[in-house]
This record gives C-alpha cells, sequence and structure tokens, in this order.
C-alpha cells in the first residue's frame, strides 16, 4: 500500500517532555503537508511559553482542566529575532496576558505571533493539528 499507511498508536513516534509527552501521529513528513499530535500534559505543570514565526495550529482539548495564557496582541516574531524587542517589552506582554479556562471540547487556534502557554489544572489529554513548521517555536 503506497499511498496508505497505517498504524497502531504504538508505532508512532513518541517524545517524553518534562511535563508529559507528545504522540505525533502526522509529523509533516515530506509526503504530509500538516502535523497531528496526541499531547498528554501533567498537572500542575505549564509549557513554555511560545510563540511561533509560521506556524499555525488548532488544538482540542479531550480530557482534564486547563488554562490558557495569552496575549490578545500578535508579536512581531522577526523584531525580535533581529533584536529590536528587548526584555522589558516582552515581560510587559507576559504580565498582561489574559485567561482562558480550558475543559473538554474547548477548541482554540493559534496564529502565528500568537504569544501563549497551557497550564495543566488537572491532567489534559490535547489533540493538536498544525503546519508543518514544528521546530518553529
Amino acid at each position: 500500500m503506497k499511498h496508505i499507511r497505517i498504524l497502531e498508536m504504538s508505532q508512532v513516534k513518541l517524545v517524553n517532555k518534562p511535563w508529559g509527552w507528545e504522540r505525533w501521529i502526522a509529523d509533516g513528513s515530506p509526503t504530509f503537508r500538516y502535523a497531528l499530535k496526541e499531547i498528554f500534559m501533567r498537572a500542575p505543570h505549564k509549557s513554555s511559553i511560545q510563540v511561533q514565526k509560521d506556524k499555525q495550529e488548532t488544538n482540542y482539548i479531550q480530557k482534564g482542566q486547563g488554562i490558557l495564557h495569552y496575549s490578545p496582541l500578535l508579536f512581531d516574531v522577526q523584531a525580535y529575532v533581529e533584536g529590536r524587542v528587548d526584555q522589558d517589552e516582552v515581560d510587559r506582554i507576559i504580565d498582561s496576558f489574559e485567561q482562558q479556562e480550558l475543559l473538554p471540547g474547548t477548541v482554540f487556534h493559534v496564529q502565528p505571533g500568537a504569544i501563549h502557554r497551557v497550564e495543566a489544572v488537572e491532567d489534559l489529554l490535547m489533540i493538536e493539528s498544525s503546519s508543518i513548521e514544528l521546530d518553529d517555536v
């Protein structure tokens, strides 16, 4: 079956993280224009504060409870990379994060330039679909 590949979850890439794990169901490899991950985050952990230059993602909360911490304003990642944004500005943005409760059934979309982090209040199980720029963090 050249055009169809069938796997069990035990055969997909598993990436262990300090806060849990990610299963890379579709990893954006040459034949895919998207990525799909199952993400498990143990409470009371938080993801790193993240912003992507190009990657877009959609997350679906399957189980657990969490908090999405985010800035409602888009961040100029290129200006930051070029050193045109100082750390004080970054700290001000982080200090003014808004919060959204994450419950089973919640879906949130993240566009490039959106600074965010996820906090697990209870163990969280999420599905993330994204564009293929998996190292864009």
